[in-house]
């Protein structure tokens, strides 16, 4: 948050997971509950919250940078700039390597294929770190449900570390891979990765970040078309650029695509109580339309969707290629497991005190949720009051009730005699 700030609570009300709090007329996010879907940065007018991401001159710290293109950055551009021109483009920019995240895609969906054909229950798509994140936090029950592998970008990623290790007898040192990121929660996964020990990527660029530098230089070229490319593009995985992509790859009548984070904490909902009968699989994203809704993209999501679906029509003939399950690692370091969050307090006698508070001051608020006191409902508000965080004063229906006993408290003063004067009354 910045200074930018002016505590409207727009932040509070969309946030899915009751992350943020609004005191002292600054909004202040609590880590423990955050899942980094970017609802924030997209309710605020205000601009005031942003994704921190590297600067480009990174890559310049390695002797061979690998740019990991995510398949949504595709949608970023018209249909007169294709694959091969914007890898062109970045390699001006300065990476040695360009690869596809969408090629882990395909790599991913030949095994969640086989997984589906063996398995009888649902499995829920773990390529998304919010979908994770979100079910890590609030349906630990679930968690059972994740698909055990990793996401296509670490796919990648470890691939291409192999190979130019092998081709060029280098050091994992030398070797700078980054991502090109359209949305915070994949930063935050190679800082804290989601199954594994310790992520493939070292780095994360914003698309905003790098967009113009790609589009002026494309712009700057006199012959689009004399540009060759020098690897395969993975048009199949490119598909999951938008909701549903993941699910049209699988070809299978018991998958279920939802995106949109408030969507889909419904769908988590209904599978919690057991009332998805017939689906097999469910693809969750956390953005609308898919990745290519992520906060960091700078088109239209609709457009960028419309983008996709150009470039794959296109390139429809182009047939996908049998990837060889054997030639990437896909397996999980350790399975997902529950988020923890911080207790009330370190020691559990004092802890139970606090709660035993929390239950108190919770039934002295109205219950109305509206979030006018900067928290997102009353009971989140009680455990503020109870952490110092904040006063029932902050709830406005205590704090008028307060203003009304002081009126009536100073009206009877007003018609109150001081003692002198009440004793020369009586005489």
């Amino acid at each position: 948050m910045d200074q930018k700030c002016e505590g409207c609570t727009s932040c509070v009300k969309n946030c899915p997971t009751k992350a943020i709090r609004v005191h002292n007329g600054k909004a202040m996010i609590k880590d423990d509950y955050c899942i980094d879907c970017g609802e924030c940065i997209r309710s605020c007018e205000h601009h005031a919250k942003s994704v921190l991401t590297e600067n480009i001159d990174v890559i310049n710290n390695y002797k061979y940078s690998i740019a990991l293109l995510p398949p949504s950055f595709y949608g970023q551009f018209s249909k007169r700039i294709n694959p091969e021109q914007i890898s062109y483009a970045l390699k001006g920019v300065g990476f040695f390597q360009v690869w596809d995240a969408a090629l882990g895609a395909e790599v991913l969906n030949k095994a969640t294929r086989a997984y589906l054909n063996r398995e009888d229950e649902v499995l829920i798509s773990s390529s998304c770190p919010v979908i994770v994140r979100l079910v890590q936090l609030l349906y630990p029950e679930l968690i059972k449900h994740l698909s055990p592998f990793k996401a296509p970008v670490e796919i990648v990623a470890q691939a291409a570390r192999y190979k130019i290790k092998k081709e060029y007898s280098v050091d994992d040192s030398d070797i700078g891979v980054f991502f090109i990121t359209p949305c915070p929660a994949k930063r935050t996964a190679i800082e804290n990765p989601l199954g594994l020990k310790e992520s493939n990527i070292d780095g994360a660029i914003g698309v905003d970040v790098i967009y113009h530098q790609v589009i002026t230089r494309l712009d700057n070229l006199e012959d689009l078309r004399r540009i060759s490319l020098d690897r395969e593009i993975p048009y199949n995985g490119i598909r999951w650029a938008r909701s549903s992509g993941e699910s049209e790859l699988l070809d299978r009548e018991d998958t279920l695509s939802v995106d949109g984070i408030h969507n889909v904490i419904e769908i988590l909902e209904e599978l919690d109580r057991g009332n998805l009968a017939n689906i097999k699989y469910l693809e969750l994203v956390a953005c609308q339309p898919g990745c290519v809704g992520g906060v960091l993209n700078v088109k239209n999501p609709f457009m960028a969707k419309f983008n996709i679906e150009l470039l794959l029509e296109k390139n429809k003939e182009i047939e996908g290629r049998n990837h060889n399950l054997c030639d990437y690692n896909i397996e999980l370091d350790y399975f997902f497991k529950k988020k923890k969050i911080k207790p009330l307090d370190e020691d559990l006698l004092c802890a139970m005190k606090k709660l035993t508070k929390l239950e108190e001051v919770s039934k002295e608020l109205p219950g109305l949720d509206c979030a006018a006191c900067g928290a997102p409902d009353c009971r989140t508000l009680a455990e503020d009051i109870v952490g110092g965080l904040a006063d029932k004063s902050n709830c406005v229906f205590i704090l008028r009730k307060q203003i009304g006993d002081l009126a009536d408290e100073m009206s009877r003063l007003t018609h109150t005699l001081p003692p002198v004067m009440q004793r020369k009354n009586r005489e």
